[in-house]
């Protein structure tokens, strides 16, 4: 941890990366470290990140039995993206699946059907479909917390030509001997992963199972869209300033619809790494009360404590 007193602002000069692509923006900013950081682990209660290539030759295929369906109730202050991230499932899918024609008409109190189990329990979450894509999972990690439960990130990087969509990745976790133990389904921060972009991931365990010693992750499902302009519009993050407040490392900004249309949501992704850009966490924020004018900005902050952040990306896309 690192000391109270000491605090960093990042901004002004730091090295800015705008890229564009139809849906979004992202802003990246380094301050300069003052020493090393140790590594991040991703065996009990930590272990040895790894960065893993999609086998793109093996099919996965879908089993016969049904799974039961979960049952989410919206609760105050709930998006339909809040509600796909969490249980690993696309927005379209959680749309098709419950006969949603606008996301920003949720009302408390509403049932939505979950299609796809988002954790696991003995068996390995059913997978979608779609034939996986060659994208890349980069700085995987897993952490044990005090409280017993094991959260694991990452970040998926698109190579491909072209933007995606629907990324879902499977986190699974096994013992010494390679034996599955549990394994979940996570969906990627950003709706839109552009060409060459990223975009980071994190599921979280209720516990650590028995004879857990290591964590795999690997993208299964992600749908190529070459029309991201249709329902995504740009948005330009403006002075993202960073910096260490108390125990918190805080970051600021603004968030501007650089559309000619009103954006019914803008969604903003604020990663943190380690001295070697390894990923340590993220927030989201988002705007979908009510619609962004064009050239209108909005305010955002995100919290992260301190454990060794060394930068932040800020990431940013909005939605017709």
């Amino acid at each position: 941890m690192m000391p109270r007193g000491r605090g960093r602002i990042l901004g002004g000069a730091a090295l800015v990366f705008l890229l564009w692509t139809g849906c979004g923006r992202v802003v990246s900013e380094r301050p300069t470290p003052t020493r090393a950081s140790p590594d991040v682990q991703t065996r009990t209660p930590t272990a040895t990140p790894v960065m893993v290539r999609v086998p793109t030759a093996t099919p996965i295929p879908t089993p016969t039995p049904s799974p039961t369906p979960i049952i989410y109730v919206v609760q105050p202050g709930d998006t339909l993206y809040g509600i796909a991230l969490k249980y690993g499932v696309s927005v379209s899918a959680l749309q098709e699946a419950n006969g949603i024609t606008d996301p920003t008409l949720l009302q408390v109190g509403q049932q939505l059907v979950i299609p796809v189990p988002g954790g696991g329990g003995g068996e390995s979450p059913r997978l979608p479909t779609p034939t996986p894509m060659p994208l890349l999972v980069q700085g995987f990690g897993c952490t044990a917390s005090a409280l017993g439960s094991l959260s694991c990130v990452g970040e998926v990087i698109n190579p491909q030509p072209h933007p995606m969509q629907n990324v879902q990745v499977q986190i699974v976790l096994r013992d010494e001997e390679g034996r599955e133990l549990e394994a979940g389904i996570a969906g990627t921060a950003l709706e839109i992963l552009a060409s060459g972009g990223r975009s980071p991931f994190a599921l979280v365990f209720a516990t650590v199972p028995a004879g857990y010693a290591r964590a795999e992750a690997r993208v299964v499902r992600a749908e190529p869209t070459r029309e991201p302009g249709q329902r995504y519009g740009p948005v330009e993050v403006l002075r993202a300033q960073g910096g260490e407040e108390g125990t918190d490392f805080v970051v600021r900004g603004q968030a501007r619809n650089a559309d000619a249309a009103p954006l019914r949501r803008i969604n903003v992704v604020v990663a943190f790494y380690d001295g070697q850009d390894r990923l340590l966490g993220f927030r989201q924020v988002v705007f979908s009360q009510e619609p962004t004018p064009p050239g209108a900005a909005r305010d955002f902050e995100a919290r992260f404590p301190v454990t060794d952040v060394r930068s932040f990306r800020v990431f940013a896309e909005g939605q017709r």
